[in-house]
């Protein structure tokens, strides 16, 4: 390349910034191609910052189904497309996914892909509803030049409900900035910011408040555990719909004293380790990336065993794995690593060496880059 206005552009579509894993990594990805501009379009809601990105807020792309403001979206993002003129456009989230690749295929783009960070349907929806998600990945996967899943798990399931091939799909793992976690607090530094003495047993959970991630799931396994160990603490990052039923679960067992509502944070690596054990409840996922910080902080893990949760952890080998929704399960592995905290060492240590390898996300970046210009290559 001899220049910047030379690059070829990528555009990358996200339906929030949210402070999710997806949203991330979308934004780290377009921040650090090498070969590419990458430029942003997304809705108005989320708290995640994309200095230096040519980023376009698109007001009618939001996660909630609605006819009229979809179709508005649908029409914003072509007209913004048609106007970039990119030779890429990435699409990342459910609903983005599907707006995205159909605007991108309006607007005569010539390289179409998505990324599955988890599914926009899952087992715990009616049935029709599931069935209805499942038919429009089915269509617009036949526009799309090509398709990535985060988990092998994703990947498979994409191709054993028939909405692609296997050739027509790619495994990249999300990742972490490993680099950024060199600077972490200690965990004594990280407790003081909660005025949490060093010797208290802390666990926490960094989520949305959202269904997907059961975080009253985790208000429960709390209720239980602090009838065994009453100076327990817990933390809670996050926000969202579900907030308001938390306070009032909180208040109902008579343990909001015990609990730090922490909010959304953009800055994990001062929080995670004031954790003596990380905990996420969720009912479906794609890959989550706070299991991965987590680890590179060496801190054992107990997480539901669903899709990417079980491609990052080995039960009982590198952290425990739980059915969802099994709340006495939780309890049974969390206090087994309080009574066990030189297993659970062992544990978080096998597991940071597996991040280091396959999760780092500036190789993900190089892989997703390989792959644009592969697919590039086959387009023109």
């Amino acid at each position: 390349m001899n220049g910047y206005a030379e690059m070829k552009k990528c555009v990358h579509i996200v339906t929030t910034l949210e402070l999710g894993g997806a949203q991330q990594n979308t934004v780290f990805t377009a921040s650090n191609l090498r070969n590419f501009e990458g430029i942003l379009i997304t809705g108005s809601e989320g708290i995640i910052a994309a200095p230096g990105i040519t980023t376009y807020r698109v007001s009618a792309l939001a996660r909630k189904i609605n006819p009229v403001k979809d179709i508005r979206a649908l029409i914003k993002i072509f007209v913004l497309l048609w106007i970039i003129k990119p030779e890429i456009v990435h699409t990342h989230s459910s609903k983005a996914g599907i707006l995205g690749r159909w605007a991108a295929f309006f607007a005569g783009v010539p390289v179409i892909i998505h990324t599955f960070h988890g599914f926009g349907f899952n087992d715990w929806q009616r049935p029709f509803t599931k069935k209805l998600f499942i038919f429009a990945e089915k269509v617009t996967a036949k526009i799309s030049t090509h398709l990535f899943a985060v988990s092998v798990k994703n990947l498979v399931k994409a191709v054993a409900l028939g909405i692609c091939r296997d050739s027509g799909i790619s495994l990249v793992h999300s990742g972490i900035d490993i680099k950024k976690w060199e600077g972490r607090l200690t965990p004594k530094q990280a407790r003081e910011r909660f005025g949490i003495s060093p010797g208290a047993l802390v666990c926490g959970m960094v989520s949305c408040f959202k269904l997907q991630k059961a975080p009253v799931d985790f208000v429960e396994i709390a209720k239980r555990l602090l009838k065994i160990y009453p100076e327990m603490r817990f933390i809670l990052v996050g926000d969202g719909v579900l907030r308001g039923e938390i306070e009032k679960k909180l208040h109902k067992y008579r343990i909001a004293d015990s609990f730090i509502l922490a909010g959304w944070r953009n800055d994990p690596e001062n929080i995670l380790p004031a954790f003596d054990v990380n905990v996420l409840t969720s009912l479906w996922e794609g890959l989550p990336r706070v299991i991965l910080e987590a680890g590179v902080c060496m801190i054992p893990s107990v997480v539901s065993e669903v899709d990417g949760n079980s491609e990052i952890i080995t039960s009982g080998i590198s952290g425990f794995l739980v059915k969802p929704r099994d709340i006495s399960g939780f309890v049974e592995k969390i206090g087994y690593l309080f009574k066990s905290p030189d297993e659970g060492r062992v544990f978080a240590h096998k597991l940071r060496k597996k991040i280091i390898g396959d999760f780092d996300i500036r190789n993900m970046v190089c892989l997703i880059e390989r792959k644009y210009e592969e697919l590039l290559s086959g387009a023109e």
